[in-house]
């Protein structure tokens, strides 16, 4: 049986990667950070050789996108020298690698959607560490899938769907950024496509040499924080929140955000056939989960 290593154990990819791949016919590991702290370089190596995995999926990540601009050593530490780590091991021990990365590593001056071919240019710390790490990965030699993707949400974690929901509870209006354009990723999407990925590379025997390399992985379509919460409240039926839009300017933070970071899904679906439903339909998945939850 075929093992499957996933970093991390409660993130929104991790947490949705395990309910994905459970009853699969792979044997699936998790790490948290008492096994593998990516914060502790030294400890990685020993406790890969240790695992000894068929496939290393790596969704964990320092994400305290506002945070990073004042912790910028932890951000690097984690973004950019464990993974360095973790694609040095797994080109050493001949082990494909699927890594995630994020629109953030763009500036957002664009006005169509951006490919893989596209300059990075990150805004802040968060951005330039983990397009730091993907050229980790990149210069390891590994046999690895990076998977950028954006704006992502589920029921699981702080995100901006939870957010909404949660401030829906105790207020009748809420103003909210519509300046700023991206594809919400549910992150149940992800991990499905992920799966197919996962039977395609075993399936093959590994990543092949002309397969590795950078991936835009995001649900279809694009759209505004505003609109996208106010479909939020809609599909949730909560009709009595009134959306207010506002822009970047009057709602500032620390991290600068690209302003347009929809992506170019294009590749993905060329190699391997694999696309993520338009965000739209993902979300009324997720609404839907969302009420079997409140069901259980």
């Amino acid at each position: 049986m075929k093992s499957i290593l996933i970093i991390g154990q409660s993130g929104q990819v991790s947490t949705y990667l395990q309910q994905a791949l459970q009853g699969s016919g792979y044997q699936v590991l998790v790490a948290d950070r008492t096994q593998i702290d990516l914060s502790r370089l030294e400890e990685i190596r020993p406790a890969l050789e240790s695992l000894n995995p068929d496939l290393v999926i790596n969704p964990a990540a320092y994400t305290a996108v506002d945070l990073a601009e004042q912790e910028a050593a932890s951000a690097f530490l984690v973004n950019r020298d464990a993974v360095a780590e973790l694609a040095n091991y797994c080109s050493d021990a001949h082990t494909p690698l699927i890594h995630f990365s994020t629109d953030y590593v763009f500036d957002g001056q664009a006005r169509r959607a951006y490919t893989e071919l596209d300059e990075a240019a990150p805004t802040g710390v968060y951005g330039q560490s983990k397009y730091e790490g993907e050229q980790a990965v990149l210069d390891s030699g590994a046999a690895a899938l990076i998977l950028r993707t954006s704006w992502v949400y589920s029921n699981h974690g702080k995100n901006f769907y939870k957010t909404m929901l949660a401030l829906a509870a105790s207020r009748t209006e809420l103003s909210v950024v519509a300046d700023q354009v991206g594809a919400p990723t549910y992150a149940g999407s992800i991990a499905q496509a992920c799966k197919e990925l996962v039977d395609i590379i075993f399936n093959q025997g590994g990543i092949k040499s002309s397969q590795t390399g950078i991936y835009h992985f995001t649900c279809g379509g694009q759209t505004s924080w505003c609109e996208f919460a106010e479909l939020i409240f809609s599909l949730n039926k909560l009709s009595n929140i009134v959306v207010h839009p506002i822009t970047t300017a009057e709602y500032p933070t620390p991290a600068v955000r690209p302003a347009f970071s929809v992506l170019d899904t294009t590749k993905l679906a060329t190699e391997f056939g694999v696309s993520l439903p338009h965000w739209r339909d993902a979300l009324a998945r997720c609404v839907a989960d969302t009420q079997a939850l409140s069901s259980d």
